[in-house]
């Protein structure tokens, strides 16, 4: 797949976005892509080959297919829960530019990378500390959260969740609209 260049140099890095030169930076941006799907934007993309400036140096000359292999299997041990996430080479200038994409599913209140949760805020990522995981879990972990609540198909706000299955000996929240989506916290 190719990429322009005029794409690429559209893109910033911020909240969502991390530029690393080179796959050597592996842990870092690994860090930046949990704390960026640990923000409230629940998105993150990496773009291995790229300067922090923008300018395009490519990935390491080698076999790509084992390049995103060693990377797959790095994500998939390291995060904690696991995390979905897309990898794809593209050619950009001639070169080519790996791009990692992950976004958390909202049943995950914060995920971990190497044992450590951190969080991204703006272009700088720091580690979360404990009161701040709690928080996190509190914020976003339905069976812990009173309301409000939002269905996340139509948006639909309600004050507090009130439907009850009962199964057997024991009572479960239900989380379902009326419309077929789902009520989330209301961030």
């Amino acid at each position: 797949m190719k990429i322009s260049l005029k794409e690429i140099q559209g893109l910033i890095e911020g909240q969502t976005i991390e530029f690393k030169k080179s796959l050597s930076l592996r842990r870092e941006a690994l860090e930046a892509l949990c704390g960026m799907i640990n923000a409230d934007a629940a998105k993150g993309k990496i773009i291995f080959g790229i300067s922090p400036n923008g300018s395009v140096n490519g990935i390491e000359p080698g076999n790509l297919d084992t390049a995103q292999q060693t990377l797959a299997q790095h994500i998939n041990h390291k995060f904690a829960p696991s995390i979905i996430c897309s990898i794809n080479v593209f050619e950009c200038d001639g070169v080519n530019i790996i791009i990692l994409e992950a976004k958390r599913a909202t049943e995950i209140s914060y995920h971990e990378y190497d044992g450590r949760a951190f969080i991204r805020e703006g272009s700088t990522t720091r580690q979360l500390s404990y009161q701040e995981k709690h928080s996190l879990l509190k914020k976003r972990d339905r069976s812990h959260h009173n309301g409000p609540w939002k269905c996340n198909k139509y948006g639909a706000l309600v004050g507090q969740l009130i439907s009850y299955e009962f199964t057997g000996n024991s009572m479960k929240k239900t989380y379902n609209c009326e419309c077929g989506g789902e009520f989330w916290p209301a961030d």
